[in-house]
């Protein structure tokens, strides 16, 4: 994507959950990626780092000139602080670029090991107003994460009254229920913490009501499929480029560290788009709608602009159907740079077949290419198969050679049949 110029305007911030994800959000776009190592990133084990990783992550990044935050940002307990503190140490010889925290204990400690560490406030801390990012500010943070709860005209206040101080928004992505994040439901219901990034989501579940007076219980619904007042819709902003960087924030972030590599690829792949286009020409700006059709290609709930833009009248905060939308199935990875343009080695990740009609997201390149499926050949044996399934390294052999090589981290994905 040679035409991009990154680290221009605002910032794009993708999530990666694993170290193949960090690769891919940095080769479709993003200026900067947010991760977690060990269990202190308010996500599940799944998507966390060792130091190992990390490391390679780091350089992978910088090579390129995008950065890298580690997320350290669940509510410590004392027992927690010892391996955090570990895990901080490495990383700033490791060279992360700064650290994502909502505990004033734990920007204490990282400011008491290296007073130039750059802190990020997460999003759970839940700052809503001037006077509190003021407050962050003098006590070393850096970037304030703010929480979702704003309109855009109260970010915009809340830059004017703090041009010094870095803000950041999500623009993308699953939203919580729960103020900031802050939830019991999980801990409650499942005994899994939200607060230590085990959420098990039971707001997505359907619930009864009964008054204890009276014995009949009451499904709050308005159809048969029963009540899901507490399931947020996704946030999608790509038609609102021109109003986010009126708003005068610095960094838009994806959320997204438990989804796919390909959702990492086709949400990064977008909005990087869309900035691009927009710092390019902003008189002439305007938005594309094959930007949301593609966004509409990857597994998301109905979308909304949530709390930013309540003068659109956007009444859509909640959704009364648990389901995701999936218009894609991401199939597999392309291994490495293909050396001809008739065959490319692949990861699979999902169940593929011979005749096949699939699609590639070329990091490199600026619409997906539809290929077709001649053969399937096992890398290890040789040998001819009819179908591929998770985990398989494979060549596949195309019906139509492609105009040039695939870049090596390409996405491929195939259409739903539903």
């Amino acid at each position: 994507m040679g035409g991009m110029r990154y680290n221009q305007g605002m910032e794009l911030l993708a999530p990666a959950g694993n170290l193949e994800k960090l690769k891919t959000a940095v080769r479709f776009g993003a200026d900067a990626v947010y991760c977690g190592v060990g269990s202190y990133s308010l996500r599940a084990p799944e998507t966390s780092f060792t130091l190992e990783d990390l490391a390679e992550g780091l350089k992978f990044a910088h090579d390129l000139n995008r950065r890298v935050y580690l997320a350290l940002n669940i509510f410590a307990f004392d027992e927690d602080l010892d391996e955090m503190k570990a895990i901080a140490v490495r990383a700033l010889e490791l060279g992360v670029d700064a650290f994502i925290v909502s505990d004033p204990g734990v920007l204490a400690m990282l400011h008491a090991m290296d007073p130039r560490a750059k802190v990020h406030l997460s999003t759970q801390a839940n700052t809503t107003n001037s006077e509190s990012v003021k407050f962050w500010h003098d006590q070393g943070v850096t970037r304030i994460v703010l929480a979702r709860e704003l309109s855009l005209d109260q970010v915009k206040r809340i830059k004017q009254n703090n041009p010094a101080t870095e803000l950041e928004i999500f623009i993308h992505g699953a939203m919580c229920i729960s103020y900031s994040g802050r939830c019991l439901l999980s801990q409650l219901l499942t005994d899994r913490s939200a607060n230590r990034g085990l959420c098990t989501q039971p707001c997505r579940w359907e619930y009864k009501i009964r008054e204890v007076k009276r014995s009949e219980e009451l499904s709050i619904h308005e159809d048969n499929r029963g009540t899901y007042i507490l399931n947020s819709r996704d946030l999608c902003l790509i038609k609102h480029i021109p109003e986010l960087a009126a708003s005068g924030v610095n960094s838009l972030k994806i959320e997204g560290r438990m989804k796919t590599a390909y959702y990492v690829a086709a949400v990064t792949r977008i909005y990087r788009k869309a900035l691009d286009n927009f710092y390019h020409s902003q008189k002439t700006y305007l938005f594309n709608p094959d930007w949301l059709a593609e966004l509409e290609k990857v597994s998301h709930r109905p979308y909304t602009s949530g709390f930013y833009l309540p003068e659109k009248g956007d009444k859509t905060e909640f959704t009364q159907d648990s389901a995701y939308i999936r218009g894609y199935d991401f199939v597999g990875t392309v291994d490495e740079l293909s050396a001809e343009v008739k065959q490319i080695r692949v990861s699979a990740r999902n169940y593929f077949t011979v005749g096949d009609l699939l699609e590639i997201l070329d990091p490199a390149g600026d619409e997906p290419i539809p290929v077709r499926i001649d053969k399937i050949i096992d890398r290890k044996s040789s040998s001819e198969l009819k179908e591929a399934h998770n985990g398989y390294t494979v060549e596949l052999e195309l019906e139509t050679p492609l105009n040039k090589p695939v870049s090596a981290g390409s996405i491929i994905r195939r259409k739903c049949s539903n």
